[in-house]
């Protein structure tokens, strides 16, 4: 009937009673807190019934004389004549009570890591993993536990190579994860045993992609100031050129500028300019300069190539796809893959092609002629053209959209008639480009002049032709122009001095062409010594010096 038969001298320390008021006169119910009782009576009175499952240890919680509550271990067997039964236990109050803050403080704990909005894992030395918080459950789509780390969250068959996990130290680094492709900055601390040890390591990792595609943006930005400064320094030394063009007039000084801000974007770009101005070599510094330098520049002559052939051209072709296939062929756009697409005469693709580039434009690739396969190509298309695309809008033979997608970064090319003072330069380049003898003849002045006062409807490339045959055939001509031929030994312009009179030759010939280049442009001297290549002091100067003041 639970009477306390017997109490030792604990129990009365435990109590609060002494023995002789305990011993046959209380009840062991007496002691125990009333929400235990119905479980200890149940196990006692399971004992005697010998049900199963009646546990010999377990806890239960007493009440004092004072009315504390204690927590108390019991371990509780019968004795050999089956009625009586002796319980020994522990107070085990202290030790329950720190429990009770190691949760209470392993909950907070809990909640500043939920807080903390990053993935928390913790693994042991074998690379298990041994517990997850929910942000990082919740990313891998289930309780990972028991799993092993590298499996689970870096998509690997063997250990990371650089895992810290036996770091003695806390471990910060930066890691892509190879399953997301996404960057995290990562925590690392070790987790001791009892004896000093690592048992194994607990990791917080932070999403910080963001953080990472804005370092790279401002990395490719300041690679792009500094491949900018760089062209523009190596201007400075070298003005009268950039790359294959040759000038150092104004208008070509804006040019080079353009060129350098261009190279360092990766929009598109349209170059204007008439025939013969140089636009595939604007073009080519801009590819040369930029950061595709390392691809390919692949040259497409739009006007050259039939209607019935540009979707083949550009896009290639499937083994079979029409008569004649007999193989597989890239076209032009799949050729340009991670370099640049020049399109040169840009006005005469047709609208129902141009259609077509403009998925390709817009990111939304191609497939061959006779393929299904989609091929999205890596490219930067310049575009160049001489005839107004405004006008080809409005004729319908451009598709706005198009124009619209290609005229992102306009560069206008000057023809030769408005950078005259080019002239020498140019003149002095393809003598030296078509010398075969390493003699490079001269111009005399009044071929010169005759430079200067025709109008180049050719630009640069009529130019070319015309010094090029001068320095092959000895006979320099200008379409047009009622200048007669000269052989080569007749070069000179004629005069009334000696030919060892060179000085005064010089003179005259540079008068002549003073006044051609003052009458050429109505007398403004401004423009007159930009033409000559001169400033104006040095120009106001030779005006007194030869009376044409």
């Amino acid at each position: 009937d639970m009477t306390i038969v017997m109490a030792n001298v604990e129990f009365e320390k435990l109590s609060g009673f002494p023995r002789k008021d305990i011993e046959r006169r209380k009840k062991f119910t007496e002691f125990i807190d009333p929400a235990d009782l119905d479980k200890m009576i149940s196990y006692h009175q399971g004992r005697r019934q010998n049900r199963p499952a009646v546990p010999d240890e377990y806890e239960c919680r007493v009440i004092n004389r004072s009315g504390q509550v204690r927590d108390i271990w019991l371990k509780v067997g019968m004795l050999p004549d089956g009625v009586h039964s002796i319980a020994s236990f522990m107070d085990v109050t202290d030790l329950k009570a720190v429990q009770r803050e190691l949760q209470k403080n392993q909950a907070a704990l809990n909640g500043v890591i939920e807080a903390a909005g990053g993935l928390i894992y913790a693994i042991s030395r074998e690379y298990r993993i041994v517990s997850v918080n929910s942000a990082m459950a919740e990313k891998i789509g289930h309780d990972p536990t028991g799993q092993w780390c590298y499996a689970v969250l870096h998509g690997r068959n063997t250990p990371c190579p650089d895992c810290p996990a036996s770091t003695e130290k806390p471990v910060r680094r930066e890691l892509r994860s190879e399953l997301d492709g996404r960057w995290y900055y990562a925590v690392t601390k070790p987790v001791n045993d009892p004896q000093g040890g690592v048992s194994g390591m607990e990791t917080l990792m932070i999403d910080i992609t963001e953080r990472k595609q804005a370092e790279q943006a401002l990395e490719e930005q300041t690679d792009r100031f500094r491949r900018e400064n760089l062209s523009l320094r190596q201007g400075m030394k070298e003005r009268f050129r950039f790359g294959g063009i040759i000038g150092k007039s104004p208008p070509m000084q804006k040019l080079y500028e353009n060129i350098v801000h261009a190279a360092s974007s990766s929009a598109n770009v349209i170059i204007y300019g008439e025939s013969g101005t140089g636009k595939e070599l604007a073009a080519q510094e801009i590819h040369n300069s930029g950061n595709r330098a390392e691809g390919p520049f692949v040259v497409v002559n739009c006007g050259a190539i039939p209607e019935n052939l540009l979707e083949s051209e550009f896009f290639g072709y499937k083994k079979g796809a029409f008569t004649g296939a007999d193989r597989d062929r890239a076209g032009h756009l799949q050729q340009a893959h991670k370099g640049t697409l020049f399109l040169d005469e840009t006005g005469e693709i047709a609208p129902a092609m141009q259609v077509k580039l403009l998925r390709v434009i817009d990111g939304k690739g191609f497939s061959p002629v006779g393929g299904s396969e989609v091929i999205n190509p890596d490219i930067r298309i310049i575009a160049a053209t001489n005839r107004d695309p405004g006008s080809l809008v409005k004729q319908g033979v451009m598709r706005e959209d198009f124009y619209f997608r290609l005229h992102v970064i306009p560069i206008y090319m000057p023809p030769l008639r408005e950078r005259k003072e080019d002239l020498p330069l140019l003149a002095d380049h393809f003598l030296k480009l078509y010398s075969e003898s390493g003699q490079v003849p001269r111009l005399a002045g009044s071929l010169l002049e005759s430079l200067y006062s025709h109008q180049w409807p050719g630009n640069v490339r009529e130019l070319q032709n015309v010094i090029h045959r001068y320095v092959t055939v000895n006979r320099f001509e200008l379409p047009g122009s009622d200048l007669p031929g000269r052989s080569s030994g007749d070069i000179l312009p004629e005069t009334e001095h000696q030919p060892g009179d060179l000085k005064k030759f010089l003179q005259e010939a540079e008068k002549r062409l003073i006044i051609r280049t003052l009458e050429s442009n109505r007398w403004r001297r401004t423009e007159t010594a930009a033409a000559l290549g001169i400033n104006r002091r040095t120009l106001f100067k030779k005006i007194r010096q030869h009376g044409l003041d």
